[in-house]
This record gives C-alpha cells, sequence and structure tokens, in this order.
C-alpha cells in the first residue's frame, strides 16, 4: 500500500473544509437560481403540468431572484425527465431545506469522487503516487468548482458519480455502478461519450445496460410527474427550439464555451452553433481519430488514457457551458500515469491544459484589454479556453495511449 495513503484522510478534508465554509456562506444568500428553477419544474411535473413551455419556469426563477434581471430570459428547464426523477425529493422540501440537502449532498458524492478518481481509472491504485494527494484540493477548490455550486449546477455531482460508479464496476457490482453513471444523463451533451466509454471498460453489457438505465429513468421521470411515458420527446422539441435561442448558450455570444466551433469562430471561421445532430457528428469524428490512434499504437490502451479521451471529447464537442468543464477532470488520471511512466513532459503538457481551463475568462478579458489589442488576435486570446481544449485533445491523440510504468 502507498505510504501517502495514509495523509489523504487529512488531505481530503483540508479540502472540504474550505469547500463547505464556501457552499454554505453562498446557501445562505439568495443565489442559486439554476437549482432553484430545477427543483420548481420538477415541481410542476409532479403536479402534472409539463416544465418544458418556457413561459411555465422563467418566470418562477425571474420572481424568485429579482437582483437579477437578466436571469428570466436567460433561463430555461432543459433537463429531461430523469432530472425530473432525480430532483423530486427537493421539490417537496421547503426551499432553504432543499439547498441544504442538495450542496450537502454534491459536495459529499464530489468528495469521494475526488479519491475514487485515481483509484479507479489509475493503472495502479495500490500503488498511489503521492501527486494524487493534490487532486482533491485541486478539485474541490478551484474557481469552476466554486462557480457551479453558486447558481446549483449538476457538475461535481455529475463527476462524482462518474468515478464512483467505476469503483462498484471494478467490483462486480454492475447495478449501482450503472445507476450512478446514469446520473449525469441530466445533461445528455456532457455525458454522451461515457456510453463508448462504457463500452470500452466494460463490453456491449455495460454500455446495452448504461442506455437502458438512462432510458427507463427517462420514461419513469414522465411517469410519475405528468403520467406521460413519452415526456422525453416535448424535452427534445423544446431543446431544439429555445435552447440556443438565449445569447449566453451560443457560441458566436459567449467566449467561454470551449468546443472545438468556438476556436474556428474566434479564427475567423464560420459561425457553427453545435446543435444536437452537430454534436453527434463531431462526437463520431471523434471517436474515429480514437480508434485509429489505439489501432496505430498496437497496445490497448489504458482505462486511464480512454477516460481522458471521454472528458476532453466531451468539451471538444459538444456547446458545454464552463461548469460543465468539470469532466475535464477525467483526464488527470492519464496525466498521473504519464508522469508515473516516465513520460514527464506529456503528463506536464496535459496537467497544464486542463489547469489553463480553471482560470477565470473576466480576469483574462481584462488582461487583453489592457495590451490594446483587437479584431481577431482579441478573439483567440479571450477564446483561450477552446484553444486549450483543442491542445488536450492533440496530447491525447499523439501522446503515449499506454505508457509504461519505470
Amino acid at each position: 500500500m502507498s505510504p501517502w495513503r495514509s495523509l489523504l484522510p487529512l488531505v481530503l478534508a483540508g479540502s472540504v473544509v474550505p469547500h463547505l465554509l464556501y457552499v454554505g456562506w453562498v446557501a445562505r444568500q439568495n443565489l442559486h437560481p439554476d437549482l432553484f428553477g430545477y427543483r420548481a419544474g420538477a415541481g410542476l411535473a409532479l403536479r402534472g403540468v409539463s416544465p418544458y413551455p418556457p413561459d411555465r419556469v422563467p418566470p418562477l426563477v425571474a420572481a424568485q431572484f429579482p437582483g437579477l434581471p437578466d436571469i428570466g430570459p436567460n433561463w430555461g428547464f432543459f433537463l429531461p425527465p430523469e432530472g425530473i426523477l432525480l430532483l423530486a425529493p427537493l421539490a417537496v422540501l421547503p426551499w432553504p431545506a432543499a439547498k441544504a440537502v442538495w450542496v450537502t449532498v454534491v459536495t459529499a458524492v464530489g468528495a469521494v469522487g475526488a479519491v475514487a478518481l485515481t483509484a479507479t481509472f489509475g493503472r495502479n491504485p495500490e500503488r498511489l503516487p503521492r501527486l494524487s494527494l493534490a487532486v482533491p484540493p485541486v478539485l474541490l477548490l478551484n474557481p469552476i468548482t466554486l462557480s457551479a455550486q453558486v447558481p446549483g449546477q449538476t457538475s461535481l455531482l455529475a463527476l462524482g458519480c462518474v468515478a464512483v460508479g467505476q469503483w462498484f464496476f471494478e467490483r462486480g457490482r454492475a447495478v449501482p455502478g450503472t445507476l450512478l453513471w446514469a446520473v449525469p444523463f441530466v445533461k445528455p451533451h456532457v455525458a454522451l461519450p461515457l456510453l463508448p466509454l462504457a463500452w470500452f471498460l466494460g463490453g456491449w453489457r455495460r454500455a446495452a445496460g448504461l442506455g437502458v438505465a438512462v432510458a427507463g429513468l427517462n420514461i419513469a421521470g414522465g411517469l410519475v410527474s405528468t403520467g406521460s411515458p413519452l415526456l422525453a420527446l416535448e424535452y427534445v422539441r423544446g431543446l431544439a427550439d429555445r435552447h440556443q435561442s438565449i445569447p449566453f448558450n451560443t457560441a458566436a455570444g459567449n467566449p467561454q464555451f470551449a468546443g472545438w466551433n468556438r476556436a474556428a469562430i474566434a479564427a475567423g471561421g464560420p459561425v457553427v452553433e453545435l446543435r444536437v445532430t452537430g454534436t453527434l457528428i463531431g462526437s463520431a469524428v471523434w471517436l474515429g481519430l480514437l480508434a485509429v490512434r489505439a489501432w496505430r499504437a498496437g497496445v490497448r490502451p489504458s482505462p486511464a488514457w480512454a477516460a481522458a479521451a471521454a472528458g476532453v471529447g466531451t468539451v471538444l464537442c459538444s456547446q458545454a457551458l464552463v461548469y460543465e468543464f468539470l469532466i475535464l477532470a477525467l483526464a488527470v488520471p492519464h496525466a498521473l500515469d504519464l508522469w508515473e511512466g516516465g513520460r514527464r513532459r506529456w503528463a506536464v503538457a496535459l496537467a497544464a491544459l486542463l489547469l489553463i481551463q480553471t482560470v477565470p475568462q473576466p480576469p483574462v478579458a481584462d488582461f487583453v484589454a489592457g495590451l490594446g489589442v483587437g479584431g481577431r488576435v482579441q478573439e483567440v486570446l479571450v477564446s483561450y479556453r477552446s484553444f486549450g481544449v483543442l491542445s488536450a485533445a492533440a496530447v491525447v491523440l499523439l501522446g503515449p495511449v499506454n505508457p509504461t510504468r519505470r
């Protein structure tokens, strides 16, 4: 057993306590507009009213947060019926209690996931590398994680569920593993790469089981709310009609997006917004590139490399907002493997590109403005997240897929 493992409880406590102090302060403010909207939508659905028409939930959010005048026009209930099922317990609680339960559960799952991340996808969990001690504080205290807790987003919960679910899979506990991996599908565009990752790690049965679980949860969400097993179809129609009518959700209007299309826009290329079809096509291209890379390597890629490919591919191929970039933490075990395997330049490059994503965008925009540059140069500089993800994708594709340990 690694001698560093004995320090893990102390490191974890040192990460969780300040995280909880921060989210506890946030919970006492009139914040969490996303969580309020999710809970309100689930409450409407449990009363038999569909939350998907744009005149249902956004006005409730705007009324709750009068100090945020832009929140109404820039908000929409975009969770599938599975999300209604997940958030139903919060809908029956008073708002203060619902906030407390949410931040407690999300923090707990995220903390356990920070440990499980390197103890599952890593190639030698019993020989815990000392650098893995940096994972809990970096994951729980970086600006993206903390900022995601302000509106009440699901990203830390999703990442924790993937890591803990993999822990169950590795111990032959397929049912809890599958259910935990189904949780991130409350944001399907972010969770989509989990299906090929499940196939790679556990074969077609694991992938099929995950698909069945997600479909079943969406059917159940419709049945226990409006009574319709096809409520998901209304969700899909609403997503296509409204999601990118909100300026904040467009790559052209938001330089914080990190998909390939934002890099193309910044470089002067055509404006491409990644809707469902574009996301699926991009994901298929990325999967094809990964398959070619694995074939050319001549060895079976490591689970850590596959997880890194899934995390980077999520942000690269979809229109994910900044708080969803936590999925990039799936690349951390691969960076540690590269370091432990003696491929330290690759490890440092990947780690640096991941850390770039955590740098808040407003200070960068102010710095760029202070440089006095404009036009295309300014667009490229403020779109640093997109070019960072493109570079991380290059590291995954060009670097070792299964580094040999010394």
